[in-house]
């Protein structure tokens, strides 16, 4: 197995202003990023360590998903469990599960923990200044998933600009195939109303496994109001 991984970090070439947007147009603007990722300006290529990658899992990831590092190989390679099928036909509308699919909490958890790994390890932010926000889906409010409390010169020299006020704000998204505009739709309406309020920069961080060299690509998109 090898030690390492690979990802590709790309930063998006424009800045998505929320202020006067409407449903409509939100949802144009995620169909957008999905199109135009590929126009992305690759900012460099570096390695990560699974085991380290299991450290931020632990400490920065929503979900409990135990040995990261031993699951990511799998999954990166598209590695799917075949399950046992019957030799009779299935019943008349009905079709057996040949294979395990992934868990999306496993996803989101990469996403998640590669994004820890970018602010500590790329931007130099020190880890004590990120934290995970506690959803609440229950009380009807969208919220962010990160709230990143400094800034840095790598951040600063990395999106071209400076970025105040502080705290920044940060959505992931994960994905196992190609890109959802809607999960980016979703990620945007996550971002909006903070960011509207109190004029805050968020970050919308979306990580996607390359099948090719079984590695991800990273793209940050910077969202002001």
């Amino acid at each position: 197995m090898s030690s390492q991984f690979i990802v590709d970090l790309f930063l998006y070439q424009r800045v998505i202003h929320l202020q006067g947007m409407t449903t409509n147009q939100t949802k144009q603007e995620a169909k957008n990023i999905a199109s135009n990722l590929s126009t992305s300006t690759l900012h460099r290529s570096f390695y990560v360590n699974p085991r380290l990658l299991e450290y931020y899992n632990t400490q920065f990831s929503e979900k409990q998903v135990k040995r990261i590092d031993e699951n990511f190989y799998d999954y990166s390679l598209g590695t799917r469990f075949r399950l046992n099928v019957p030799v009779p036909r299935p019943p008349r509308r009905l079709r057996y599960l040949i294979q395990k699919s992934f868990s999306g909490d496993v996803s989101g958890d990469i996403g998640e923990a590669l994004f820890a790994y970018f602010l500590v390890h790329e931007m130099q932010i020190s880890r004590f200044l990120i934290g995970h926000t506690r959803p609440e889906k229950k009380r009807g409010f969208l919220s962010p998933d990160f709230i990143i409390c400094a800034s840095s010169p790598n951040l600063t020299s990395f999106l071209q600009k400076p970025v105040l006020p502080l705290p920044i704000l940060g959505e992931v998204k994960g994905f196992t195939g190609s890109i959802d505009a809607g999960r980016i739709y979703h990620a945007l309406l996550q971002l909006r109303r903070l960011i509207l309020n109190q004029s805050l920069v968020g970050l919308l961080f979306l990580a996607m496994r390359n099948e090719a060299r079984h590695g991800y690509d990273a793209y940050v998109v910077r969202v002001e109001s």
